[in-house]
């Protein structure tokens, strides 16, 4: 058998901090109003290979579902998975791509009517601290409209416009409790139908990983294709 590490495909996938793990279960099962008050932004923010991207391709999915079905009426909201499939707008920006062209991409994308049970656009703007001046400006005026959740995904927090952070909910994606990440590997050893390895070994795994999921995982797959070999090499 070999260690499989599961494609994420709900919040209880992704190993948060306790709070950032609380502020997202809040916006999921509807206690926050969002969008709403004038908040219409998710930040993911974090170092390198924390999951921002890949939770921020997954939000439109958690959003419309639990605003459009029952399905947190018999489920827990970590274990909320997409079950509509919603439009959704990914704007990857990058130099070259981080201006006016972005900018009108989305004012043409959500100028029409929404093509989800909701009727909310949902635009994601992946590492959003690259866009210019002139961008972020027109960002933060179409950030006012009702009908629009914005995703945003960034390494460079302090590199945020206060405007836009002012409009949004404030995601941490960087390291969380070694102990969450111990119990999550642990479980995965387990689903897996092998045997995991000590806690210690693990958490040597995780503090040398220094909250990058990329970096744990990968890491972790090395150690046990290791100990596969040495222990085929003993029988």
């Amino acid at each position: 058998m070999s260690l499989i590490v599961p494609k994420p495909i709900m919040p209880d996938d992704f190993v948060l901090m306790a709070q950032t793990k609380h502020k997202l279960h809040l916006v999921l099962d509807g206690t926050i109003n969002f969008p709403g008050n004038g908040v219409s932004g998710l930040v993911l923010y974090g170092i390198y290979g924390t999951g921002k991207t890949t939770m921020a391709s997954l939000l439109p999915g958690w959003i419309e579902t639990a605003k459009s079905t029952n399905f947190l009426g018999n489920n827990l909201v970590g274990k909320l998975v997409d079950q509509t499939g919603p439009y959704f707008s990914f704007q990857a920006c990058a130099q070259g791509q981080n201006g006016s062209s972005v900018i009108s991409n989305i004012i043409n994308g959500t100028s029409l009517i929404s093509l989800n049970s909701t009727g909310l656009h949902y635009v994601i703007l992946d590492e959003v601290d690259i866009l210019t001046t002139a961008a972020i400006a027109s960002l933060k005026s179409i950030m006012n409209q009702k009908n629009i959740v914005f995703i945003l995904t960034t390494n460079n927090l302090n590199k945020i416009d206060k405007g836009v952070m002012n409009r949004s909910i404030l995601l941490d994606m960087n390291a969380a409790p070694t102990n969450e990440w111990i119990n999550k590997i642990i479980d995965i050893y387990q689903t897996s139908g092998l045997k995991p390895p000590l806690p210690s070994k693990i958490a040597g795994v995780v503090l040398a990983g220094n909250g990058s999921a990329r970096s744990i995982f990968t890491d972790i797959e090395f150690a046990e294709s290791l100990r596969a070999i040495k222990e085929g090499d003993q029988s």
